[in-house]
């Protein structure tokens, strides 16, 4: 089976009601490997629930469609009209440019740069106005036809701009020495640096193994001159206390720990199981001016 129609992650709150969802706002991640989404009440400015969903073998864009239609079969709720709805491209065929370089005719030579031509696809740029560039990337027709004919309504954004925006925006005003924010995904993480208030680096890679992950780490830290004994490391994602890459971390970093949510949004009680770090993005994409 390409997709579960259960989620792995399910904590919501009695006060959502999928009957008045249009009184909802809805953030969505979409990855071949799995499928979440949060949910927002604007009137209670609340996050109310969250629910992740796995994906297995799927390894195009076509299959990913078919297993996000298994998920709402089963789950038609989910696909009910929403106040808003933003979807989260959640892949690596992207690449930035900063806004004085940037020249729309050209975004297609931007993205030819750094990544492989994507058939099927169409170039599309998120403005990040709190980085001072454009996040130029890959998005798919089958899936954009997918999620426009599942949520007319949705705003569909690459995961990376939300990421560096609402980091930029929790750390505004707020000067500190350079600090290294690592979000893990599944087999591939981002790091992303603020100095000075604004965006230094920011990068994904790829891993396999514990030694890739703090290799790629360290490397990324001799190479910005970034001091393992000195320079702030905060994580995120779908990492914990025990895993194997942030006990290896712990050994070469003095100053590391885990994202704390974000203060300026309430969250209900059943949240409060998960651990604070974890779909930070996800909670966070309402701020940005995407």
């Amino acid at each position: 089976m390409a997709a579960s129609a259960k989620p792995h992650i399910s904590r919501i709150d009695k006060a959502f009601k999928d009957d008045y969802s249009r009184s909802f706002n809805l953030t969505i991640q979409l990855s071949l490997d799995g499928f979440s989404f949060v949910i927002y009440s604007p009137e209670k400015q609340r996050y109310l629930g969250v629910e992740a969903y796995q994906f297995l073998s799927v390894d195009d864009d076509i299959r990913l469609a078919a297993a996000l239609d298994q998920v709402i079969m089963q789950n038609q709720w989910i696909a009910y009209p929403f106040q808003s709805v933003t979807v989260l491209m959640d892949h690596t065929h992207s690449t930035l440019v900063p806004s004085p370089l940037y020249d729309e005719k050209e975004k297609g030579s931007f993205l030819a740069f750094n990544q492989l031509y994507k058939d099927n696809s169409r170039i599309i740029a998120d403005h990040l106005v709190n980085a001072g560039a454009f996040n130029v990337y890959y998005l798919s027709n089958p899936l954009v036809e997918k999620i426009k004919d599942l949520w007319a309504n949705a705003r569909i954004v690459h995961f990376s701009s939300a990421l560096i925006e609402s980091l930029l925006i929790q750390h505004k005003n707020k000067p500190t020495d350079d600090v290294m924010f690592v979000n893990v995904r599944n087999k591939v993480f981002d790091i992303v640096v603020i100095r000075n208030e604004k965006l230094f680096f920011y990068n994904n890679f790829r891993y396999q193994t514990r030694e890739d992950f703090i290799y790629f780490l360290l490397f990324t830290m001799e190479q910005l001159r970034l001091n393992p004994e000195t320079v702030q490391v905060k994580m995120m994602g779908m990492v914990y206390k025990n895993a194997d890459i942030y006990e290896i971390a712990w050994k070469y970093i003095r100053n590391i720990g885990f994202i704390e949510r974000n203060k300026l949004f309430d969250y209900s009680y059943v949240l409060e199981e998960l651990p604070g770090h974890y779909h930070y993005v996800l909670y966070n994409t309402l701020q940005c001016e995407l």
